[in-house]
């Protein structure tokens, strides 16, 4: 990347910060469950971006960066180490009471290995709407496909992880 490239590129890199801060510490947040937490995430992918961009020659800086921020959100939460007193005993888990539907949480780590079982045009366009929150027009654009094309792709790809997520002998 020259000069003229490498300005253009930190020129649009402050750009995407300075419009999309918001969604971006959405993503990461989503993730996270801690805005603080996400917002560290959002600044030090930026940080690194802004460093690397030179030598990264990316095409869409946009679509890198909150690929990368979701990316980062996931590994800091990987990394979490859940510490509890000694004293305490683990909460006994609450019976759900008749009048409320028992809906059981779906792990965030079986989602993921449920999503790279996808092919990877319903994996994009699931991460594009549901991570990014990206409508299918703009999922389109992106993507140069229609609109209803991205929203078919991700109404099969709804219906697929319904059915891995349900498991054998789940109604």
């Amino acid at each position: 990347m020259g000069p003229d490239a490498e300005d253009r590129g930190h020129a649009a890199l402050q750009a995407l910060a300075a419009s999309s801060h918001g969604r971006l510490v959405g993503v990461a947040d989503r993730i996270l469950g801690n805005t603080a937490e996400a917002e560290d995430v959002v600044q030090d992918t930026l940080a690194a971006v802004w460093e690397r961009l030179p030598r990264l020659g990316l095409r869409n800086v946009k679509a890198y960066v909150f690929r990368a921020v979701e990316y980062n959100a996931l590994r800091r939460r990987a990394r979490r180490v859940r510490h509890e007193p000694l004293e305490s005993e683990p909460e006994a888990p609450e019976d759900p009471t008749p009048d409320e539907p028992d809906e059981a949480e779906i792990d965030p780590y079986v989602l993921e290995r449920a999503l790279d079982g996808l092919a990877p045009e319903q994996q994009v366009v699931l991460r594009m709407k549901y991570y990014l929150g990206f409508t299918f027009r703009e999922i389109g654009r992106t993507l140069s496909i229609s609109t209803n094309t991205a929203a078919s792709r991700a109404r099969y790809a709804v219906n697929v992880l319904r059915s891995v997520l349900r498991g054998p002998g789940h109604t």
